[in-house]
């Protein structure tokens, strides 16, 4: 039994009105006057000695005679007068091998909890060294690599499983989290294998691998998959592609028209897909895997001591399970929506396929006369303009021959002048007029109006009126305004759009270089 002294101003902790008190703690409490005899003892001293009160009290430690463990650990004080005059002592009596058992089993439950956490996370979870070779890994992982068991991969590096065009960029960032002690963040990597297997995407964090005295000694990281989300996202760029070739129809707005209404309320599905899968991917759990983890490395040598004292030790289990279980539900949430994505995608597909047959982009450029291409949009909206008994003012400056790409120009004018038309709706107080103005301005740019004196458009609604999807029509799609705009751009031009407010009309003007 080993006695520790502790100093006078700690001596009174015990008083006599305290004994309800000490009779609940978990540690042996005494008390002894000034020849050394007991005067006061707790349950639980009784049960370290393994006797009663009643053959303690009064007696001192030599006179009651109990056998002393080694694994008892005494903290004893004085007990002093205020004029400094010792009338006794007082202190505790500690099982420490209990509370090292505790402790273990703390330990241990923790282990079993990252293990559960490394078996079943889909993501890959790994800890290197400061050669980069694997000292622990997530089972996911290892089955990947082409290993039976997480062992083996201990001792093996990227550069077993992967080329040397992934491997060596891999290697160097981790080199580089070594040296500067910075951690790498949200990283996407495209990973080519040696096996020759087709390449996959993955988003990686890596951090620091810190010993208990703060030395870096590696690294770590987490690795998910998103080879799904990089595909839906090809996939979307290529049916944008597609929807842009199919508006730049030479002379057909209508049929891109027909396109652009059919896949509207789809694409606007795929785009809400793909932004919700690489929100969460970019919004992911992992990162906090790679701190607990962390916190754990840096406390190895005391994690028991750790889980069982430290605040934040303490609520490091709770926070593992609901970390496990928040992994899991990404994946499955990534999915399902990769699954929505992928038929919305296949259905874009079919409506563009059915209607490719009718006509095929245009982009060449061509000496144009463009009153003859306002003629042909005029043309085109002549239907609609006459049933609305609109009155069709041209003022057309006298211009030559122009390089021009008449297939978008016809494109753009056919979406505002029916846009024109269509703002006459409800309008019953004056005559529908619609003015198409073209001129040559300074710097050879060429500069189209089309302004009505319809319905008109707020100040606050101006700025959405080319954002894909924007309508103010109970039946419209809002896409014929983005699609000209961006053919306006694509043509190095402008396309912007004016208005006083509602009840004044508006004008759009179009203006390009020649």
């Amino acid at each position: 039994m080993q006695s520790q002294p502790a100093s006078a101003a700690s001596a009174t902790f015990l008083e006599d009105n305290t004994a309800p008190i000490v009779e609940q703690l978990p540690v042996g409490i005494f008390r002894k006057d000034a020849e050394g005899r007991f005067t006061f003892v707790n349950a639980r001293f009784c049960e370290l000695k393994g006797m009663p009160a009643e053959r303690i009290l009064g007696r001192t430690p030599a006179e009651i005679g109990s056998e002393e463990v080694a694994s008892w650990q005494v903290i004893e004080s004085a007990v002093r007068r205020p004029d400094g005059t010792i009338i006794g002592s007082q202190g505790v009596l500690l099982d420490v091998a209990r509370r090292n058992q505790e402790d273990d089993d703390r330990l241990a439950n923790e282990r079993e909890l990252l293990r559960a956490l490394l078996d079943n996370s889909p993501d890959h979870i790994y800890f290197k060294d400061a050669q980069s070779r694997f000292i622990k890994t997530s089972t996911a992982q290892a089955l990947e690599f082409g290993m039976a068991t997480p062992e083996g991969l201990v001792g093996k590096s990227d550069f077993d499983v992967f080329s040397e065009e992934h491997a060596r960029p891999a290697f160097e960032d981790e080199q580089e989290i070594i040296r500067t002690g910075l951690p790498m963040i949200g990283k996407i990597e495209r990973e080519t294998w040696i096996d020759g297997r087709p390449d996959t995407w993955a988003l990686t964090t890596k951090m620091p691998l810190r010993n208990r005295a703060g030395q870096i000694v590696g690294t770590f990281g987490i690795t998910k998959n998103i080879s799904d989300l990089k595909e839906a996202e090809r996939q979307v760029a290529e049916v944008n592609k597609q929807l842009v070739e199919a508006s730049h129809l030479a002379g057909m707005a209508r049929i891109a028209t027909n396109v652009l209404h059919n896949v509207g309320n789809v694409l606007n599905s795929v785009n809400v897909s793909a932004a919700l899968i690489l929100s969460r991917a970019r919004a992911s759990k992992a990162p906090g895997l790679a701190r607990a983890v962390q916190l754990m490395e840096e406390h190895a040598d005391d994690l028991g001591a750790f889980l069982a004292s430290d605040p934040k030790g303490k609520v490091l289990p709770g926070y593992l399970r609901q970390l496990a279980s928040a992994l899991v539900a990404e994946q499955n949430d990534a999915i399902k929506e990769l699954a929505a994505l992928g038929k919305n995608v296949e259905h874009i597909k079919e409506i563009i396929a059915a209607q490719q047959a009718y006509a095929g982009a245009s982009r060449l450029l061509e000496k144009v006369q463009i009153r003859e291409v306002v003629d042909d949009a005029l043309r085109i909206n002549a239907e609609a303009l006459a049933q609305r008994r609109m009155v069709v003012e041209k003022e057309i400056a006298p211009l030559p021959e122009l390089l021009l790409d008449q297939g978008r120009i016809l494109q753009i004018l056919v979406n505002l002048i029916s846009n024109a038309e269509q703002a006459m709706e409800g309008v019953t107080d004056r005559e529908p007029r619609l003015t198409v103005r073209v001129e040559l301005m300074a710097g050879q740019r060429l500069r189209i109006c089309v302004a009505d004196n319809g319905v008109g458009i707020a100040t606050q609604t101006l700025s959405q009126v080319f954002v894909h999807g924007f309508t103010t029509k109970r039946t419209g799609h809002g896409f014929g305004l983005h699609s000209a705009v961006i053919a306006a751009h694509e043509m190095g031009g402008t396309l912007t759009a004016h208005s006083d407010g509602p009840g004044t009309g508006a004008a759009f003007t179009l203006e390009l270089p020649v």
